[in-house]
């Protein structure tokens, strides 16, 4: 007989399978509990959670990790369950709740005045000063003892009181500025001035600019264009053919040079007075883009190789040599 009714000894998936029933059965009767009908589920499912874990105390699964994080998941979906039926129990329709009179009477009775329902034939004449009878400090300490509102002060809720500090006059005793250090404002010398002009943008943009003007006239085929890489590409430098190309694109936003391709290469060439003219004249027909030029160190070498460029036809300016190659793409 005891072989017979003793209970069969579950599998680790078959007490999974448990809770996952409950689970289920807890999101079907989520109707009721939003309604605040479900009290008897509610304390149904808490029994059941507590009868399979006694089921897997039983069966030594207590040390199982995925057992164990499968009941605190149950576990919390049945205090979720609880917490929207509580949430939604109207106390009213179960007869368990007192109406805004009963209570309002009840309160009066306990602060020491009584309604007019209460109120004999035989009453005494009542004082003129006897008009309110309600112990308001008693019913103060009643809402002291039972409710969970802070008590405030009510002398703190301003800011306190400031003294402003009236100011004093020192009387200097000892002359202590002979010993401090004289400090003046910075000499300023025209070389200084000449370096700093040099360094500005719309300086090398005219200085890049006289010098392709002044070597197109030197040249004997100054109605064609020039290479647009041999233009700004210094052979010795990386960081000036960077700025070439830089204060190029100045030129061409500008309208002082163009850009075309002539098979498949970039070229440049001075702007026309007549071209000037058209553009102006033009009723905004001609549009200007601002181009992306994508120009790295291998590009660099690249083209220096491709188009056998020995010399900078800008020229090199002096400069500080170069400590490391930037890595990055740089764009203009």
């Amino acid at each position: 007989m005891d072989i017979h009714n003793r209970r069969h000894k579950l599998t680790r998936q078959e007490h999974l399978n448990n809770y996952d029933k409950l689970r289920q059965r807890m999101k079907t009767q989520l109707s009721s509990a939003s309604k605040g009908q479900a009290s008897s589920i509610m304390l149904d499912n808490i029994d059941e959670l507590t009868r399979l874990y006694g089921a897997i105390q039983q069966d030594k699964l207590r040390l199982d990790t995925k057992i164990q994080l499968e009941d605190s998941e149950v576990f919390k979906e049945a205090s979720d369950f609880a917490a929207i039926n509580v949430r939604n129990i109207r106390l009213g329709d179960a007869g368990i709740s007192i109406n805004d009179e009963e209570f309002l009477t009840c309160l009066k009775q306990f602060a020491g005045r009584q309604t007019e329902e209460d109120d004999s034939d035989e009453e005494e004449e009542a004082d003129e000063y006897s008009f309110n009878k309600t112990n308001w400090l008693k019913l103060g300490i009643l809402y002291q003892q039972v409710s969970k509102k802070p008590i405030s002060v009510d002398f703190l809720n301003g800011p306190l009181a400031t003294e402003r500090r009236k100011a004093t006059v020192r009387t200097r005793i000892v002359d202590d500025t002979r010993s401090g250090s004289l400090t003046t404002a910075a000499n300023v010398n025209p070389e200084d001035i000449v370096i700093n002009e040099e360094h500005n943008t719309a300086y090398m943009v005219r200085m890049v600019y006289q010098t392709y003007l002044e070597k197109l006239e030197q040249s004997e085929d100054s109605e064609q264009g020039m290479n647009f890489f041999k233009f700004f590409i210094d052979p010795e430098s990386f960081g000036q053919s960077v700025e070439n190309l830089f204060y190029t694109s100045f030129l061409i936003k500008d309208g002082r040079l163009k850009l075309y391709q002539h098979e498949g290469i970039p070229y440049i060439q001075p702007v026309t007075q007549q071209e000037l003219q058209e553009l102006q004249q033009s009723d905004g027909n001609i549009s200007n883009h601002h181009q992306i030029a994508r120009f790295n160190y291998k590009a660099w070498q690249y083209y220096i190789e491709e188009f056998d460029i020995d010399s900078c036809f800008l020229g090199h300016r002096d400069e500080i040599p170069e400590d490391e190659i930037p890595d990055n793409e740089l764009e203009i």
